[in-house]
């Protein structure tokens, strides 16, 4: 068990490192799953759950300062607790929603914290102080990693017997429930994306793939190369469109820069 906490502490101190460091994907179920998967010695297993996470928090993202959820710590545990307890995929994701919510409440505490070293940082840029100033930026760092560490360490060390109990007290009728909402999960997922990115030219395309799978029986691998092929076709087609109409003989219009955000502006709002 020491072992398996410590693993699943490097885990998630790999993909907070990720995040520490800029947008670098670490926190998207696929890799957490995967990166747990390999340090568990269960690289197999941690792709799948990681692919099954990864459908539910599709349309959960972070801007600026608003996390709704910390999908990456709840990837983490729920690929760990699901490998462990060797227990179905429904399992992890039933665990991994309120781990993500519990990520996000430690997330907001710490930056309660760091937001008050900032007199401190902007004191050391007043007395020029640079070696001061990479020294707090540093110990910062440095706490942010160990206490997510700390917190996978310790989660799995005493909470994997406390799940394990919980998991199998669970009556079959409701374990039953669970994996009926686990598979509705992805759907909901799938919807938050499309309220970003749906409008009236896309809908044939999302149709296309779904007769794909529903009337054809494709599965998500040759839907995704079918798409991957439409998507070349049509973007050769894009900027051959463009290149003919730029040398059809006639000089190009200068184009008016306000004229043109206009445009933009009116095409959006018309989507």
């Amino acid at each position: 068990m020491f072992v398996n906490a410590l693993m699943v502490g490097t885990a998630l101190t790999i993909q907070k490192w990720g995040d520490w460091y800029g947008s670098l994907g670490f926190n998207r179920p696929m890799v957490a799953g995967t990166i747990v998967g390999l340090l568990l010695g269960h690289p197999t297993q941690g792709i799948m759950i990681g692919a099954a996470l990864e459908l539910v928090y599709l349309g959960s993202i972070s801007l600026g300062g608003v996390m709704p959820q910390d999908f990456g710590m709840g990837s983490v545990f729920g690929t760990a607790f699901g490998i462990l307890l060797s227990s179905k995929t429904s399992v992890a994701i039933a665990l991994s929603l309120p781990i993500s919510m519990l990520g996000t409440l430690l997330y907001q505490l710490f930056k309660i914290w760091a937001t008050a070293l900032v007199p401190r940082f902007e004191a050391h840029l007043k007395e020029h102080n640079i070696k001061a100033f990479n020294r707090l930026w540093q110990i910062q760092r440095a706490v942010y990693l160990t206490m997510w560490f700390l917190l996978g360490f310790v989660g799995i060390m005493a909470g994997t017997n406390a799940i394990k109990a919980l998991v199998n007290a669970i009556p079959q009728p409701i374990m039953n429930g669970l994996t009926v909402a686990a598979g509705m999960l992805p759907a909901v997922g799938i919807a938050l994306l499309m309220i970003t990115l749906w409008n009236k030219k896309l809908a044939p395309w999302f149709f296309l793939g779904f007769g794909l799978v529903a009337f054809f029986k494709g599965t998500m691998i040759e839907v995704a190369f079918i798409g991957i092929c439409i998507a070349v076709l049509v973007a050769v087609g894009d900027l051959a469109n463009r290149h003919n109409s730029g040398n059809n003989g006639h000089p190009q219009q200068p184009i008016n820069a306000a004229a043109s955000d206009e445009s933009v502006e009116e095409d959006f709002l018309n989507d």
